[in-house]
């Protein structure tokens, strides 16, 4: 992470005094991006209204990703415009209040650590566990809150339900068992030659 986000990181954690497991595969900051291809943009009618078509995306964010549904988990927001595209990235902690936790007996492995306990039908029991005092920062966690195995699905059909479909965007069916793109989705994101979503943008646009 750049070191203003890295300081910024740090000081969401301590406000909320949240606890964080560094696992090699935890994920310590994601982002949430909204944006369309150029023929999408062609239909606002001036900067004003695409402005607040992101407002509206932003609300949303929060409404979704914000810790208690506030912006107090979010490092910053900002819309990027380039001649192939216009996104408005939203950078945020995955901060939860609710999540779940192994529930273990007293035998233990060769290893050393205690074995989970597993019900009759063999499946490992877990806890629920709630703090609004030490939140958990954990991208697994946080979104086993929101769906689990659906949850990016559910997530892109609450944003079309609600928002998009206003205007004019399209939406395909998916057809995935696990609900993410189909073909169907994928030709509304066509892209021309450099227009590249994957990467992180230089922090650099419109701050909102």
């Amino acid at each position: 992470m750049p070191s203003n986000f890295e300081q910024e990181w740090m000081r969401i954690k301590t406000e909320h005094n949240a606890r964080f497991y560094n696992r090699g595969k935890n994920v310590v900051m994601e982002c949430l991006q909204f944006g369309g291809n150029h023929e999408f943009w062609d239909d606002f009618p001036d900067e004003y209204e695409i402005l607040a078509y992101f407002k509206k995306c932003y609300a949303f964010a929060i409404k979704t990703i914000g810790y208690k549904q506030t912006d107090t988990n979010v490092i910053c927001s900002i819309i990027v415009t380039e001649p192939n595209r216009r996104n408005l990235f939203v950078y945020y902690l995955p901060l939860t209040n609710s999540w779940q936790r192994k529930v273990c007996g007293n035998e233990f492995s060769t290893l050393g650590n205690r074995l989970q306990l597993r019900n009759e039908d063999n499946e490992p029991i877990y806890r629920k566990v709630t703090s609004n005092v030490r939140p958990l920062l954990c991208h697994s966690e946080f979104w086993k809150q929101r769906g689990a195995l659906l949850s990016y699905s559910d997530l892109q059909e609450k944003f079309y339900n609600e928002i998009s479909y206003r205007y004019g965007a399209e939406r395909g069916e998916s057809k995935s068992r696990l609900k993410y793109t189909s073909n169907e989705q994928i030709k509304r994101f066509n892209r021309k030659e450099g227009d590249e979503y994957d990467i992180m943008p230089e922090i650099k646009g419109i701050w909102i």
